[in-house]
């Protein structure tokens, strides 16, 4: 696994990245996701989530998967300058349902006529 990390958001406190394998390619050309991982930083060390999809999670051995997720995770605390104490949770969901809302780029007249519809 050829691991990228592609930071979406960053504030005082925290941080979500998208995890990308590099050795597989989706559909459109680009390197397939395989996850997000959630980090909050506090004074005693960093709380988080992982979230790795399903499919990406079957292809590795458990220990694989614990030696992954723990690379991961020295690579993003360390050069924080932060407790290097950390406690993640780690999961497995499928992305059948899975599903993005925003309100990004809802022009009115869509919001109107969605609006209409409910």
């Amino acid at each position: 696994m050829n691991l990228k990390l592609k930071r979406l958001v960053r504030t005082q406190s925290s941080e979500e990245y998208a995890l990308f394998d590099l050795d597989q390619i989706a559909a459109n050309g680009a390197p397939m996701t395989i996850g997000k991982l959630d980090l909050h930083y506090t004074g005693e060390g960093v709380y988080g989530t992982i979230l790795l999809w399903d499919e990406a999670s079957r292809r590795l051995k458990p220990s694989q998967r614990s030696a992954f997720i723990h690379a991961l995770l020295e690579e993003i605390t360390q050069p924080m300058g932060i407790p290097n104490e950390y406690v993640v949770e780690f999961f497995t969901p499928t992305l059948e349902n899975y599903q993005v809302f925003h309100n990004v780029g809802v022009d009115e007249e869509a919001e109107a006529t969605a609006q209409r519809r409910l």
